[in-house]
């Protein structure tokens, strides 16, 4: 393949509540002064001779299906924003690349649609590598389009603006794909390629940087009409299928594990179909949380450090992992070993064994299902007691919880699933309240739940939740966030109503980084630099033109049930400090 030229939907998933509601998106103001321009302004069809480089870039984004952008301008990157000034797309400018490319995240990963990700030469582009180091763990679809010194200077070393030795060669080791263009007239296709990369299963972002001049530089071609860039699917083999098929069909307590991968394919209803064929309890991951309703019998949740979960996991004598990565957050850092034997799902060959033996199936989860499905008929289970299984473990999981006497995680958590809407999106930082959702929230059919989980990293919350409402405006969405985390991403409260964008801002504001705290007391019986005393966040909300609600434990029920009827942005500011739970036994 020439170097120059050298592609999972997440299907929503609880709360209970029959109260109208108002519309969540405001009217974005950016996009509607771009809209109300004078005719000739607004149309993407533009005089051959007025065309450059970064109407290209606009232009192929649109080509290929693009609806929205997300990235900050910079001085070698202009060209590209003024190819999507006139243009269709909603350009969400935010205030730094960080919240930019965890805002690109929160919309591709609600969506399953690649994100366009606007970087500018240098510090502009090295800013978004937490957020592309999070894309990446989780098999986020971000498309990172940063702009680079003239090519002629690049790797010179003679101090232009903004100077890096390699800039590609800082993110190669992040992303899938990283390529530089070498003409103008190459850059539909090298987007087509990147987006094609982005969705191929295992997805993640990818990364295209085109020098200044080339931005600059007349437009040699047409506008393209439409680019295609369908995800290539590997299918598993037939030998592999059969033996796995064999291996399940003889199975006296096979367990089904879900990772983030069975989302990503869409392969939720082939889940729920083999498990009941089976008659296999399943269990998933943080990023496989939703995979299986909440609510369904065989579903034993995704409480990862309980006790009652690891011994259904390592009791299974076949357990059968989708899209999982059999991380250490998910096995006890690797600590968990295993009764019987495992079966490993996974798009990425070298996954497969790399922390437990396991016999592969090297392919795309939804299409692996659907095999195992065809190859095992009409089978019948040696046993029919995974329901009743399934009930004593989240019984005692939920006694346990019940003894560490924290009335207060409790509630909240239970004031969440009331007061969320049956398709809700919520996104959430590392944060306390975090950790007790992630295992302990139960999510339907219809609600959607985004952790960072991948990298771990903070500030990712409130800019992933804004690009998931962008991605699904007539949909309620809510991001978790503590007050440590927010100082990340605080200034996009105000670019959120700047932009119309209606998602909503739960704050735990406990005055510092609250698990810190726990872990240093923990480990070193003292505490050091995790206290932040109190900033003003309501103040900060409304300076920024958003309303915002001060709540307690108490009413939260009814401050959250307020900012979700409100049009726009809202902050509602929880002032308490709580604790984390410990593993139930």
């Amino acid at each position: 393949m020439d170097p120059e030229l050298s592609s999972g939907l997440r299907t929503p998933t609880s709360a209970r509540v029959a109260r109208p509601r108002a519309p969540v998106r405001a009217e974005n103001p950016v996009k509607h002064a771009r809209m109300a321009a004078t005719p000739e302004s607004v149309t993407t069809e533009r005089p051959q001779a007025d065309r450059i480089g970064g109407h290209l870039v606009a232009e192929s984004l649109q080509a290929l299906g693009a609806e929205a952008a997300f990235g900050v301008p910079g001085i070698h990157a202009l060209a590209i924003w003024e190819g999507l000034r006139t243009g269709p797309l909603e350009v969400y400018g935010a205030r730094t690349e960080l919240c930019a490319g965890f805002a690109a995240d929160g919309y591709a990963r609600s969506s399953g649609r690649p994100a366009p990700l606007l970087l500018s030469t240098g510090p502009g582009a090295l800013n978004s590598l937490t957020a592309l180091m999070e894309a990446a763990s989780s098999h986020v679809p971000v498309v990172a389009i940063s702009s680079q010194i003239p090519s002629a200077l690049v790797g010179r070393g003679r101090g232009y603006l903004h100077e890096l030795s390699d800039q590609r060669a800082s993110f190669a080791p992040v992303v899938k794909h990283a390529v530089r263009a070498q003409s103008v007239d190459s850059i539909p296709e090298l987007l087509a390629q990147a987006w094609q990369i982005a969705l191929t299963p295992p997805s993640g972002p990818v990364y295209l940087e085109i020098p200044v001049d080339l931005l600059k530089a007349p437009a040699g071609r047409p506008a393209p009409r439409s680019l295609h860039a369908h995800p290539i699917r590997a299918a598993p083999r037939a030998e592999q299928v059969s033996a796995a098929a064999d291996r399940l069909r003889h199975a006296r307590r096979p367990v089904i594990w879900a990772g983030g991968g069975v989302i990503r394919s869409g392969a939720q209803e082939q889940l729920r179909r083999l498990a009941e064929l089976l008659d296999a309890p399943v269990a998933t991951t943080y990023m496989g949380k939703g995979a299986l309703a909440d609510d369904h019998p065989l579903a034993a949740g995704c409480g990862c450090d309980e006790a009652a979960l690891q011994e259904l996991l390592t009791g299974a004598d076949v357990l059968l992992c989708l899209g999982t990565e059999l991380g250490a957050e998910t096995t006890g850092q690797y600590g968990l070993r295993f009764e019987g034997e495992l079966i490993q799902v996974d798009a990425s060959p070298e996954r497969i064994g790399a922390t437990y033996a396991a016999r592969p199936l090297i392919a795309d989860v939804r299409l692996t299902l659907q095999a195992l499905l065809d190859e095992l008929g009409g089978h019948t289970p040696a046993a029919a007691d995974a329901s009743a299984r399934v009930s004593a473990l989240r019984a005692r999981i939920h006694a346990g919880l019940e003894a560490q006497g924290r009335a207060t995680e409790i509630g909240l958590l239970r004031t969440i699933e009331r007061v969320l809407p049956d398709d809700a999106i919520t996104a959430w930082d590392m944060t306390i309240l975090a950790y007790w959702a992630a295992p302990h929230l139960p999510l339907k059919t219809g609600q959607q739940f985004h952790y960072p989980l991948g990298s771990g990293t903070l500030g990712y919350a409130w800019p992933a939740a804004i690009g998931a409402s962008i991605a699904n405006p007539d949909r309620p969405v809510l991001g978790v966030v503590g007050d440590g985390g927010l100082q990340y991403a605080l200034a996009e409260v105000g670019a959120a109503a700047a932009h119309g964008v209606g998602a909503k801002l739960l704050v735990v504001d406990d005055g510092g980084y609250g698990i810190l705290r726990e872990y240093q007391r923990d480990e070193f019986g003292e505490e050091s630099a995790v206290e932040l005393g109190h900033i003003d966040i309501a103040a900060v909300a409304r300076a920024s033109g958003v309303p915002v609600v001060t709540a307690t434990p108490d009413d939260l029920d009814r401050q959250l049930s307020w900012a979700l009827a409100q049009r726009g942005p809202a902050v509602v500011v929880l002032r308490e400090r709580i604790a984390a739970a410990a593993p139930t036994p």
